[in-house]
């Protein structure tokens, strides 16, 4: 499949990047003791940071630029590592727990946190549900639990809204304009009487019937079906729009982890893009402001993040965690399980987390 030789040019792209790595950074410690920061999101104004430091341990909202913690929340957090997303106006934090998933027959299942900023409490948890978004008016709260998706008010909690659709999986996401939802499936009868008459290949779609993913597209109003994505996908765990609703994106576990783009406004056309992640717990990915670079968290020999540049579809550069542990524990800086990471609006750097430490990090030299 297309999907297949796309990512093995990836593949190939990432082990060709230019040796220089690791330059121009500045790192230091969030906190003087060993935490394991899992995820960071950088607030709409550019200005704070939320990170997520794993198991009973606060929420942390840090001004990065004096290197100063702001505030401290408690989110009762019960697992090891949470993702953390801010919503589009800046007023929410959504925590998602983080999960290696491989299993293609049971719904992805994880716990998910809403946090109030403006009170600085958590206002919403769930357990045990395959998704949760908030809507980017930042009225709704949508989740997918045992196959249903409840639209909820966000101050609230009230459910006002619910519907069943036929298959629906692991994850969904909502356009920024609230009108197409994204519900990822299991292939019935009727989608693949559908996919036949887009002159998808009969032996393709039996083949691929028993062990892959659908997306299919809702109308919120109607839940009316206004689109079936014409092509198959190795077992989604997450999936996205970004701000400005020109993709939809969809992390997709398999022996070689990828992120896979359709296009909405083209009918949700699958494309050749796409971009390498060799981990199957959900890592963190995001274009630059500017749209120019993509970047992904990854595992290499160490966690790392790769840059891509978007029109070439090639890494161009890579930030690898490997550190001297000894020399790195005199300055208070202490290693951890994965990377996390945010573009800065200048389009020059990233703030890297791994372990207790943030980096600032130019990449792209040239």
């Amino acid at each position: 499949m297309k999907h297949l030789v796309f990512v093995l040019f990836c593949f190939y792209h990432t082990f060709s990047v230019a040796q220089n790595i690791n330059e121009n950074f500045e790192k230091w410690p969030v906190v003087e003791k060993a935490i394991n920061i899992t995820g960071i999101d950088l607030s709409p104004d550019g200005n704070t940071l939320a990170m997520v430091c794993g198991k009973n341990q606060p929420l942390l909202l840090y001004d990065y630029k004096t290197k100063t913690i702001i505030q401290e929340i408690n989110v009762n957090s019960k697992c090891l590592g949470y993702n953390v997303f801010y919503s589009k106006k800046g007023n929410y934090l959504l925590l998602q727990e983080k999960k290696i998933e491989t299993s293609f027959k049971k719904a992805k299942q994880a716990d998910y946190v809403i946090v109030d900023l403006n009170s600085n409490k958590v206002i919403h948890s769930f357990n045990k549900i395959s998704d949760a978004k908030i809507s980017f008016d930042e009225k709704q709260v949508i989740t997918l639990e045992n196959g249903t998706v409840y639209f909820r008010d966000i101050k609230t909690g009230k459910k006002h809204k619910e519907f069943k659709p036929e298959g629906a999986c692991n994850a969904l996401a909502i356009s920024p304009d609230g009108k197409d939802l994204a519900v990822v499936k299991k292939p019935t009868k009727s989608d693949i009487k559908m996919l036949a008459s887009k002159n998808v290949s009969k032996k393709a779609i039996k083949s691929a019937a028993k062990s892959k993913h659908l997306i299919t597209i809702y109308d919120t109003e109607s839940y009316q079906l206004k689109s079936l994505i014409p092509d198959f996908y190795d077992n989604i765990n997450l999936l996205f729009y970004t701000d400005n609703g020109d993709r939809l994106l969809s992390f997709n576990v398999a022996s070689n982890s990828y992120i896979n783009v359709a296009l909405p406004k083209e009918d949700y056309q699958p494309t050749r893009e796409g971009y390498l992640s060799r981990t199957s717990t959900q890592p963190e990915f995001a274009y630059s402001p500017n749209g120019e670079h993509f970047g992904v968290a990854t595992v290499e020999a160490f966690p790392s993040l790769n840059i891509y540049d978007v029109e070439s579809g090639s890494v161009i550069d890579r930030y690898d965690t490997k550190m001297k542990i000894w020399k790195n524990m005199k300055k208070k800086i202490y290693a951890g399980s994965n990377t996390s990471f945010v573009f800065l609006p200048d389009n020059k750097h990233v703030l890297i987390a791994y372990g207790n430490s943030l980096i600032k990090w130019r990449f792209d030299k040239e």
